[in-house]
């Protein structure tokens, strides 16, 4: 079915014009008597022209209303009528077409009428192009815009080529029209340029259409672009630094850009250096204009309170990035560094200076403790030692030699504890005697003896200088190795007084070193020897050296089985100076008496001191170790259950006694019967009473009339009795009532209550205490550690050192 578009148009000289699209339908109407119908034309013919005939309608007589065409329009043209209107159709109008056209109707009765028509013939725009003009460059696209920067110009222009009239050109955005000015360029070009003076944000991805027509509101051509807008970043973020940092663990950072078109470029500065891609991780999404960014680092101690900056560009904006700092918080162990106070010379600190250190910390957190090390002891604030401790400084007031070493600040916070570096110091002080060292020289008039002088000094003495007694004559030092040691060669014409002063570059000794030289003797013997690491083949003896006769002394031995002590199977020599003799090659399970004493250069001490030594059994011998391993196969279950039988009994046994000596302490307290326990006599033949307390008695232990014999005489009696049962009196400590060491033949009566002090020595005594308006009187012995310990539940044993603590059993 074919289509007619035709546009009528009066004009002023009656004449009709008619426009119509090319390769439409044209109607070409014709009026019947002006509307005024009376009757039917007999003849319709339409011109082309003036008097070129191109159709008619034939209804007269014979005729019967037949149709004829040019042949040129035929096919093309059809003929209707409808309502006074005859109208003559032309399909597929050509531009051939385009002309003037008449109707001439002939009537039977009424005179003949002329229709004249303008036929406009309408040629739409072929085609359209939007053009983009940057740096005399031509882009042309139809799908969108090239890129357009936010907040900058832009022009862009549409051309409709042919057309006949020429089109009108218009461009809308977004559906709404915004420009509509449109000239014509050369011959069938028509063109609309658009400009805009600042491109908004929200521009980007609106719709900006063309539209060409030629006729009246009816669009003919129309093409969109879409607008491709770069727009800048507009925020940064970093995220990830809520908690501290750890020194040493990985961690991350993240920073998020929005806003920017295309995807921002992120680039992380540490401390205003760039952080180069080997030491990041970055991972960019692209999302509603969205940029992400990980940084993963491991902070140091060195990175605490520097600077993290995260930069989002756009290179179409190279001057108007976005940028956040944040300062890393990062935390770590004290990092500790101790120098000497700023005005010392640490090589010249002398005893009696004050010296200060200075602890530097660096510590995140803030530390929560502070300490200071010499010499692996702690060192704390202490006046008697003239110590301050404070802030993070060290003050040693008037330091002395025992202040040389080295010193070390130690600080905990959250993260850990820390040991600064050790700072060493070496304390100068003058030359000083040294306490151990021989202090007598034995010799004879006419010999010659050799004295040492040993002396502390820092730094080591430069000279020494002698006198004896008042006198440096004959006095030649020998030059030593050591800087530390003088040795004179002293012939000796006299006895006396030896005087030694050394100097070094702080001063002289203050206090000579003390020499006597007296005549040479033979040694004292030796005190408080003990027997040390017995084995089944050897031992040590231990001994305190006595007077060496003023000559070196050394410990000399004799070895005897103790059921032959006169025979001597062995003689042991020591070393000069050492304190112990080494026994070796005896026999196990053996007892043995081991006859010690001292010897020099004069002889041998007169006195020897025995020590009794059993060796231990031989633990090869079967009897007594026997093979583990066979021991061990024949051990059966039966010896299982027979221990576990005999620990029964034990513990059986234990609970019963327990029970019978709390049922004994009960019957004693009880009764009011006093007697007499036991007598033990010592080495010298004195007897040792003890009194039992039974209970409250009408007639005590002492009695009130022996009580009162406290006489200076009889204290000094029982003061000596005790010394020589081994018991020495002390005149230090808290006192108690003590029942004396008596002789055989003494009476109880004149057992004396007596006052004496207690300190490292096992007392004997008793004591009294009031209860029920009566005195009870309980012997008791008090040992070293001051214990006060019923009589009842005691048993003697010889005060000797060590001392032996006897424990109660109630």
């Amino acid at each position: 079915m074919s289509t007619c578009r035709v546009l009528i148009i009066l004009c002023s000289d009656n004449t009709r014009r008619i426009s119509a699209i090319i390769g439409d339908n044209a109607e070409l109407p014709c009026d019947i008597q002006n509307g005024n119908l009376t009757e039917w034309p007999i003849l319709i013919i339409w011109y082309k022209g003036q008097d070129h005939a191109i159709f008619s309608v034939d209804h007269r007589e014979n005729f019967s209303g037949s149709i004829w065409s040019e042949n040129s329009m035929e096919g093309r043209v059809h003929y209707s009528k409808n309502k006074g209107i005859a109208v003559l159709i032309i399909k597929n109008v050509r531009s051939s077409d385009i002309g003037q056209y008449r109707c001439r109707e002939d009537f039977k009765y009424s005179p003949t009428q002329n229709n004249f028509i303008q036929l406009d013939i309408i040629t739409p725009p072929s085609r359209l192009e939007i053009l983009y003009f940057k740096k005399n460059a031509i882009w042309n696209s139809t799908s969108s815009t090239p890129p357009i920067l936010e907040d900058g110009p832009f022009e862009i222009a549409c051309k409709a080529y042919d057309g006949s009239p020429p089109p009108r050109v218009m461009w809308n955005l977004h559906g709404m029209n915004v420009d509509n000015t449109y000239s014509v360029e050369r011959e069938n070009v028509v063109v609309n340029v658009l400009r805009i003076d600042r491109v908004q944000r929200d521009s980007l991805g609106k719709k900006l259409e063309c539209e060409a027509s030629n006729i009246p509101n009816i669009v003919q051509l129309r093409t969109s672009v879409t607008m491709n807008v770069y727009l800048k970043p507009l925020s940064v973020a970093i995220t990830g630094v809520e908690q501290p940092f750890l020194a040493g663990e990985p961690s991350s950072i993240d920073c998020v850009s929005y806003g920017s078109r295309p995807a921002a470029n992120i680039t992380w500065y540490h401390d205003g250096r760039v952080i180069e891609n080997k030491t990041k991780r970055i991972k960019v999404v692209e999302n509603n204009n969205m940029t992400w960014s990980s940084l993963r680092l491991v902070p140091s101690d060195n990175d605490d309170q520097s600077v993290i900056s995260c930069v989002a560009s756009n290179i179409y904006f190279r001057k108007e990035p976005k940028e956040q700092k944040i300062i890393l918080n990062v935390h770590y162990p004290p990092r500790l560094r101790i120098d000497l106070g700023r005005n010392l010379n640490v090589s010249y600190i002398k005893e009696g200076s004050d010296v200060y250190f200075e602890c530097t910390i660096k510590a995140s957190p803030v530390i929560n403790r502070l300490d200071w090390d010499h010499n692996g002891t702690n060192v704390g604030r202490h006046e008697s030692r003239r110590t301050i401790v404070s802030n993070q400084t060290l003050v040693l007031q008037s330091i002395t030699r025992k202040g040389s070493g080295s010193y070390r600040c130690i600080a905990s916070n959250g993260r850990g504890k820390s040991i600064s570096n050790a700072y060493h110091i070496d304390v100068k002080y003058e030359p000083s005697c040294i306490t151990n060292q021989q202090h007598v020289y034995g010799a004879h008039k006419g010999e010659t003896a050799w004295v040492k002088c040993k002396v502390n000094s820092n730094p080591t003495p430069t000279s020494f200088r002698w006198a004896f007694n008042n006198s440096v004559s004959g006095l030649i030092n020998v030059a030593n190795s050591d800087k530390s040691l003088a040795t004179i060669k002293f012939k000796v014409t006299d006895f006396g007084t030896l005087l030694c002063w050394a100097t070094n570059s702080l001063a002289t000794q203050s206090q000579p070193c003390v020499y006597h030289i007296v005549p040479a003797g033979r040694p004292d013997p030796p005190r408080n020897c003990l027997p040390v690491n017995v084995t089944s083949t050897r031992f040590t003896v231990v001994c305190d050296p006595g007077y060496g006769g003023g000559l070196p002394q050394h410990f000399e031995c004799t070895v005897a089985t103790s059921d032959r002590p006169d025979v001597t199977e062995a003689t042991y020599d020591g070393r000069t100076g050492r304190t112990y003799i080494q026994v070796t090659g005896l026999r196990p399970s053996t007892r043995y008496v081991a006859s010690v004493y001292a010897a020099n250069a004069k002889g041998s001490s007169a006195n020897h001191v025995s020590v009794y030594v059993e060796t231990a059994p031989n633990p090869k011998d079967p009897r007594v170790a026997g093979d583990s391993t066979s021991t061990a196969s024949r051990f059966s279950d039966a010896a299982y259950i027979g221990i576990f039988v005999l620990g029964c009994c034990v513990v059986l046994f234990c609970a019963l006694a327990v029970v019978y000596a709390k049922r004994l302490v009960a019957s004693v307290r009880g009764r009011s019967v006093i007697r007499e326990q036991q007598a033990v006599r010592n080495q010298n033949g004195e007897e040792i009473r003890f009194a039992e307390s039974k209970g409250v008695e009408e007639h005590p232990v002492v009695t009130k009339e022996d009580d009162e014999i406290q006489t200076e005489s009889r204290k000094q009696k029982m003061s000596g009795t005790l010394q020589n049962g081994q018991c020495n009196e002390i005149t230090s400590g808290p006192k108690y009532s003590v029942l004396a060491v008596q002789n055989i033949n003494t009476p109880r009566s004149s057992l004396l209550e007596s006052h004496m002090n207690d300190a490292n020595n096992v007392r004997f005594g008793t004591r009294t205490q009031t209860s029920n308006q009566q005195k009870i009187y309980e012997s008791f012995v008090v040992y070293p550690n001051r214990k006060s310990i019923p009589m009842q539940d005691m048993v003697y044993t010889r005060v000797a050192k060590p001392y032996t603590e006897i424990e109660s059993i109630v």
